[in-house]
């Protein structure tokens, strides 16, 4: 492993001769980096025992590529930005499609699908085309006459932000819930859709998108949120997270994201259950997630660029602006983390199944994370030790992105470039120096494959029949079950509902069941039934789900909702803590009785006390009631805080009946027993004019 520590004096020596300045030539000092051919650049790779990294293409038939999305037929559409990092106005981006015509697992067919893009940074696969997203716009491309080549182009958004070029909408993914959600990145934007937007050519096949001819609906405010996008309908919804450049669910739903410094994060709630309460302080939706901090050791073998270790001592010195991080050394800690992506493939043992898995572009590296429960929350701990799962002698290895494949095995997107830096955090004395544009004629993608691995057939879902699409969401590849949920959604084909049923009820697989559950949703065919029957299901996770979806039939039937307020009972935190947001969409006093009942159970958990709070814009005194009267948890510390934050909701939120409610609490419990709480009442009460001034006083 290079010696870091050991650089650091060898770069100083370069300049003794005279003291440092702003206005010095630091020539000598930043030499360039010449790249390394692809077949050459295979041998510079460290890769953990047990794994191998295969070239599956390189320039020229792919280029600086930073996202990719498989379609159902295992053709690969890559986004490839060219322009990078300053060349804005070029519009030199564009989407790639490859081929691997042979099937044996490289691909050899190279066509131009959309050109004339500007910044391109996320893509996603819909009715035989793909939404892109070049900031400020989101597209829809899609060819029609099986040429390789879009012929239709439509704009749907704008708005998404381009201030940063390293903080653009990013990531797009299927969701469980029949949507692409995507990352609106550190920029965030303010996002409309476009009216009257016609086709430049006409599809012959039904429109796969409303135009919205002459509707332009409000902006969105995306600032510290991401989006989600209902693909038939084009209903735009902002959604937790607000990270940098990552994002990627498990199989079982959970989000995660990273940012340059903070390199594995879990998004803990939906935004919209905290809307419900206006009276409920929020606190951010991500947490870091990693044992070793967000800004974690990383154990390159790659040489510290030169141009880092000038910045660093000319940072430490004053003498030009910008952070000294990690007690001033140039590298060796999470500076550039990008991509965080779940295996969730079936070709790596079984035992890395759900593995965490992080690029760190300025260290040439992929790192990775194992995630082990830790309450509601997870906790990400490293698993290779002093060491990293794939890391590059070569300094142009830029793994930007990564995807889940068709094949069982992860593909790591390599921007491949001689420099991947914010251009305003290079200083005019070293950037003078740099070629920002070097790299733009070359890109590689890889594949991380286990030792003994054997090319799979290409899929051919496209093909398949309803009934085959409805079997795959048995699949043991997370990119099967996905494509094929999608396809059930796209097709819309009725005839799949009595199958998902069964699979519902019968599957051995808990995650054919979750997925059959958001099937039907899709097509609009959840029945009560259905969900009566897996809020039995034995697996928690598949309850978990099934207390979710249960928020679209509670209206319609009373056995859900009793079935519901039975749940604090249920054995699984999680499960409880979706009640605890579940129940809030249900009115009524039983539901204030089942919230109270899991703050009881689950008195001491910040997130669950969150999740019953979000659910009490009303009903916040029949459950300070229902707390209060049990002895055992009013005296105990965290019954105590329960009670005080109740109080600070009614006091501010000053209904009535929570009002007569906290009144009666207070005359009812022991003098002193809950001095804190008769301190706050009281302050509160102090307030002319408030209805608890005048219970109080009367």
């Amino acid at each position: 492993i290079f010696n870091l520590s050991a650089s650091l004096p060898h770069a100083d020596e370069r300049k003794k001769d005279k003291p440092d300045s702003a206005e010095q030539d630091y020539r000598d000092e930043l030499p360039r980096i010449t790249p390394t051919a692809p077949t050459e650049a295979l041998k510079k790779f460290h890769v953990a025992p047990g794994f191998r990294v295969e070239l599956v293409a390189a320039e020229p038939l792919v280029t600086d590529p930073i996202a990719v999305a498989f379609d159902e037929n295992g053709r690969l559409f890559v986004v490839e930005m060219l322009d990078y990092s300053e060349d804005d106005k070029a519009n030199l981006g564009r989407i790639r499609l490859l081929e691997d015509t042979d099937e044996d697992g490289r691909f050899d067919k190279s066509t131009i699908y959309v050109d004339g893009l500007s910044w391109p940074t996320g893509i996603a696969c819909w009715n035989g085309g793909v939404f892109v997203g070049a900031a400020p716009d989101l597209f829809y491309f899609k060819d029609t006459d099986a040429d390789g080549k879009a012929d239709v182009k439509q704009h749907l958004f704008t708005g998404f932000s381009r201030a940063n070029v390293q903080g653009m909408l990013n990531s797009f993914q299927w969701g469980l819930d029949n949507r692409i959600h995507g990352s609106a990145s550190s920029g965030g934007g303010d996002v409309r859709r476009v009216g009257g937007q016609g086709l430049e050519k006409k599809d012959p096949h039904p429109n796969p998108l409303p135009k919205g001819e002459g509707t332009e609906l409000p902006p969105l405010q995306l600032r510290g949120r991401d989006f989600a996008l209902e693909p038939r309908s084009l209903a735009f919804a902002a959604t937790s997270g607000g990270a940098q450049h990552g994002m990627s669910f498990d199989d079982w739903g959970r989000r995660f994201v990273c940012s340059n410094s903070d390199h594995i994060q879990l998004v803990m709630f939906e935004d919209r259950y905290l809307a419900r309460n206006p009276y409920l302080a929020a606190p951010s939706s991500r947490v870091s997630i990693a044992a070793d901090g967000p800004q974690a050791d990383v154990f390159r073998t790659s040489p510290v660029e030169p141009w880092r270790i000038v910045r660093t001592r000319l940072r430490m010195k004053g003498l030009i602006p910008g952070p000294v991080e990690g007690g001033g050394r140039a590298a060796g800690y999470f500076t550039s983390a990008t991509g965080v992506t779940i295996y969730r493939g079936n070709a790596w043992p079984e035992n890395f199944l759900g593995y965490a898995i992080v690029g760190d572009v300025g260290g040439n590296l992929i790192h990775r994370k194992k995630l082990e429960p830790n309450g509601v929350s997870l906790i990400a701990r490293r698993v290779d030790e002093k060491s990293e799962f794939v890391t590059s002698d070569d300094v142009w290895f830029r793994p930007v992105q990564f995807a889940n494949a068709p094949d069982g095995s992860l593909f790591v997107c390599d921007m491949y470039r001689e420099v991947i830096e914010h251009p305003a955090s290079l200083h005019p004395v070293i950037k003078k120096y740099l070629d920002l544009t070097s790299g733009r004629d070359r890109g590689r993608l890889y594949r991380i494959v286990p030792n003994g691995f054997q090319q799979p057939k290409l899929p051919k879902l496209g093909t398949a029949s309803t009934a085959e699409l409805v079997a795959t969401l048995a699949h043991p590849n997370g990119w099967y079950r996905d494509t094929a949920a999608r396809l059930i959604y796209e097709r819309q084909d009725r005839a799949a509902i009595p199958r998902l049923e069964k699979l519902a009820d019968e599957s051995p697989s808990p995650l054919a069941r979750m997925h059959a559950l958001y099937a039907l949703d899709g097509l609009a065919a959840l029945s009560p039934e259905i969900i009566l029957k897996t809020l039995n299901d034995p697996h928690p996770r598949v309850r978990q789900h099934a207390v979710r979806l249960a928020e679209r039939v509670a209206d319609e039937s009373p056995a859900v909702r009793e079935k519901l307020f039975a749940l604090p009972t249920d054995d699984d935190l999680l499960v409880r803590y979706q009640l605890a947001f579940t129940l809030g969409e249900i009115p009524g006093p039983q539901r204030n009785k089942s919230l109270a009942a899991i703050a009881k159970c689950d008195a001491a958990d910040t997130w669950v006390r969150l999740a019953v709070r979000s659910s009490l814009a009303e009903g916040a005194g029949e459950a300070l009631a229902t707390l209060a009267a049990d002895a055992s948890f009013r005296q105990s510390a965290a019954g105590r805080e329960w009670l005080k934050q109740l109080a600070e909701q009614i006091g501010k939120q000053q209904r009535a009946d929570d009002v007569a409610a906290l009144v009666v609490v207070l005359s009812s419990i022991p003098p002193g027993e809950t001095a804190t709480l008769q301190a706050l009442v009281h302050g509160l009460a102090a307030k002319p004019g408030t209805k608890l001034a005048e219970q109080i006083a009367a």
